[in-house]
């Protein structure tokens, strides 16, 4: 191959790698990071214009080919001379300045702990694989999934992956990256210096006993007083059971879903809504100015840029729409009960499920399911809400999902005596009657998953 051919080659490959990158970038933000994404981009690049909303009375394809060819026009009249350039620079400037003005994002845990991510100078891999668990956490920096979910569906190494959670779970705040309550309470700790006290003795040895104030247990079995056990829960009390709280007034908002799930002919049909999208084109004004000035070689070079990376960007939210439609589209169709049934027919689903039926990567899965919210009749979801661990239950052999195990705890528990409140035994007991089979154990993880105290702390007179 010639050194022409292997430059050319190079830089074709440099594109799509740009583009790739522009894709995967738009794929995980939110409508909100996008609309910021693409004012900075209007900003930046003087060959993209934001779009005019859509006429009521227009179709989509009308209203778009309307759309550019009213932005068309109107950039059209305001370059109408070569003398105009400079003004329509600034007009420009000022209206992608106030653009920029208007937005102001707040920062989220995830934006939080990526950041700092970022800026610890890991190991490619590392990083990458720490940024993955990131996406992995709720608002509350908890992991939904089991330890041993979570590093199935990663695919890294063991020792890659211990070195990527320990990383995660030593960043600001401290208590997040923890797969329960009680490991999260743990790292408070330890962080803190605490690590041979008392305090943590209790809530690696007599975690059962500490939430049910069982402190006179406690004290025979750690050989400790009864009054110190009682100081060394007072001291757990004043941990924080919530390490994501201080970013959680970022996304107080009301959630503008992505998806749109409608029960048609009892048949569930999932459509995108487009809110808050922007809508985005390119100039005919700068577009007539690259043809008129051709002879200009280092304008045409700029243009031909920001063309080029205008278009980049268009096309990836389109794809990025397309994506997340594909992936809602598989979910439901996986979890027809639920939109059917309710929240207690969820499924047990992984990610490699829709992985595998949308012939996407399990990372793209994972972008697009973060952070986009499905609306139907039971309510707004984000999309992640719908991948649930599976749980041995019956004697056919058949399984139930923990999401499902979780709707139906919530429901024994809202409609129980709240004199006479069901202990986990009862709890356990109540679902083996319905022949589910869960432990003790794990009933006690989920009713802390949902924030539901004991019943010897649910009891009222």
């Amino acid at each position: 191959m010639s050194s022409q051919g292997m430059e050319q080659g190079m830089r074709q490959n440099m594109v799509a790698t740009a583009a790739m990158q522009m894709f995967m970038r738009t794929l995980q933000a939110t409508n909100t990071e996008l609309a910021q994404i693409a004012s900075q981009a209007i900003a930046a690049n003087p060959a993209l214009e934001e779009l005019p909303p859509p006429h009521r009375d227009e179709s989509d394809e009308g209203d778009e080919r309307g759309g550019r060819d009213r932005a068309a026009d109107r950039t059209r009249h305001d370059a109408s001379g070569e003398n105009d350039t400079p003004s329509l620079d600034r007009a420009a400037t000022q209206r992608h300045s106030a653009f920029l003005e208007n937005i102001s994002e707040p920062v989220t845990l995830a934006e939080h702990l990526s950041e700092q991510v970022r800026q610890s100078a890991l190991p490619a891999p590392l990083a990458e694989l720490c940024l993955q668990l990131i996406d992995r956490l709720d608002h509350r920096g908890y992991f939904s999934e089991t330890r041993e979910q979570t590093e199935r569906e990663l695919r890294a190494s063991r020792p890659l992956f211990e070195r990527a959670l320990a990383t995660l779970q030593d960043l600001d705040p401290a208590g997040v990256g923890a797969f329960s309550l009680q490991e999260s309470l743990i790292l408070q700790l330890l962080r803190a210096d605490e690590g041979d006290s008392l305090a943590m003795r209790l809530l690696r040895e007599r975690w059962d006993d500490l939430v049910r104030h069982r402190y006179a247990e406690a004290a025979r079995a750690l050989g400790e007083s009864e009054e110190a056990v009682a100081g060394a829960a007072r001291r757990i009390a004043r941990l924080n059971p919530d390490p994501g709280s201080i970013f959680n007034r970022a996304e107080e908002h009301v959630i503008t879903p992505d998806l749109i799930v409608r029960l048609e002919n009892g048949q569930p049909v999932v459509q995108l809504t487009n809110e808050g999208l922007p809508r985005l084109g390119l100039s005919a004004a700068y577009r007539d100015m690259l043809a008129e000035r051709a002879d200009d070689t280092d304008l045409r070079r700029y243009l031909s840029r920001c063309f080029r990376e205008g278009r980049e960007l268009i096309k990836a939210i389109s794809d990025r729409q397309q994506t997340i439609l594909s992936v809602a589209q598989a979910i439901v169709r996986r979890q027809k009960p639920f939109f059917t049934d309710g929240p207690a027919a969820l499924r047990p689903l992984r990610m490699e499920d829709i992985a595998q039926d949308t012939g996407l990567h399990l990372s793209t899965v994972s972008r697009a399911a973060k952070g986009k919210y499905l609306q139907c009749d039971h309510g707004v979801y984000e999309l992640r809400r719908f991948f649930t661990a599976a749980l041995p239950a019956g004697n056919e052999g058949e399984s139930v999902s923990a999401g499902a195990v979780q709707a139906r705890l919530r429901e024994l528990i809202r409609s129980e005596d709240p004199r006479k409140p069901l202990s986990d035994a009862k709890l356990e007991a109540a679902l083996a009657a319905e022949g589910i089979s869960v432990a003790r154990r794990t009933i006690a993880k989920y009713r802390e998953q949902l924030h539901i105290l004991p019943a010897s702390l649910r009891r009222r007179n």
